[in-house]
């Protein structure tokens, strides 16, 4: 067995990175009006998470999909809720 594991090897060919990346330009909007506290903490735990525990946006969007699903849809961000829901649905 090997010592090394890709979790993302069945995603191959899927573009995730790119698809995470649009979906993490996408809430930079929300982040930078700071009307709700919850996109600062997220801000601050995505770098949290990318430095420390080597966590990826996918990873950062999964674990904050139920609120970001619900921020989204009580700001009428539909496109970027659409996105986040493609990314659940394909790679999550």
């Amino acid at each position: 067995m090997s010592d090394s594991f890709d979790r993302y090897v069945s995603f191959k060919n899927c573009n995730w990175e790119v698809r995470s990346e649009r979906v993490m330009a996408r809430l930079q909007t929300h982040i930078d009006a700071a009307e709700n506290p919850f996109w600062a903490y997220f801000a601050q735990k995505r770098v949290e998470l990318r430095d420390k525990q080597g966590l990826d946006d996918l990873r950062v969007l999964h674990n904050y999909l139920p609120t970001l699903r619900e921020l989204l849809e009580d700001n009428g961000d539909l496109e970027t809720l659409a996105m986040l829901e493609e990314l659940e649905m394909h790679l999550m």
